[in-house]
């Protein structure tokens, strides 16, 4: 009996996503996708009609993924300030596992296609723009209880945040030494919120267990 249409495709995407991933959107040829994908040309055609829209609904998939990671770890965590410093230990251990350096995908396409192509950036800066939302939201939460005292709005603070880590993703390519992360978030927790000792990452616990940072 056949396999779902649906497993099949997942299938595809995900062995695609790990080649645009590793080489970047134009140094991806279809020959490679082909061999990657273990589908004749004209199979990949017929399912994505494109290399472009491939792509584009791998790049929803990869957002769509760290998106649910990201809201797992926020539901799970005892208080706003809590989910915030589990996200960031999260994304520390990925920093960390990324020993080729890959990065993030959507960061790297931004970097790759953003001046170029303006729905690309514009559908990845959407994506983007939602996990942003949800550290502003959370970030609001904390200075609703009071456990972030800060005259600075949740929505600037979001956006320092999301700064800080896609700066952490490009810096990831260097491929540095966990110390070098580790003194990177403790400050910009501290930034965050003066009032409260920055913890150690090393022993904070990561509640979701997704690639929920990739962002």
């Amino acid at each position: 009996m056949a396999r779902p249409v649906e497993f099949v495709r997942a299938e595809v995407i995900s062995s695609a996503m790990n080649v645009f991933w590793h080489f970047g959107y134009g140094a991806t040829s279809i020959n490679t996708l082909v061999k990657a994908t273990k589908l004749k040309p004209g199979s990949l055609y017929g399912a994505f009609h494109s290399k472009r829209t491939l792509f584009l609904e791998i790049i929803d998939t990869y957002a769509g993924n760290r998106l649910a990671g990201i809201e797992a770890e926020l539901v799970a965590a005892a208080t706003p300030m809590s989910a915030i410093e589990a996200l960031f230990s999260r994304l520390r251990l990925e920093l960390i596992a990324d020993t080729d350096g890959r990065g993030c995908l959507m960061v790297n396409t931004l970097l790759e296609l953003g001046s170029q192509d303006d729905e690309m950036r514009q559908r990845i800066s959407a994506h983007l723009n939602r996990i942003e939302q949800h550290l502003a939201t959370t970030l609001q939460r904390a200075i609703d209880s009071g456990e972030l005292h800060t005259d600075t709005s949740a929505a600037i603070l979001s956006q320092f945040l999301m700064n800080g880590i896609w700066g952490l993703r490009v810096m990831s390519k260097k491929r540095p030494e966990p110390s070098v992360y580790d003194g990177i978030i403790h400050q910009l927790l501290l930034a965050l919120n003066p009032a409260r000792t920055a913890p150690d990452l090393a022993s904070t616990p990561a509640t979701a267990h997704t690639d929920s940072l990739h962002a």
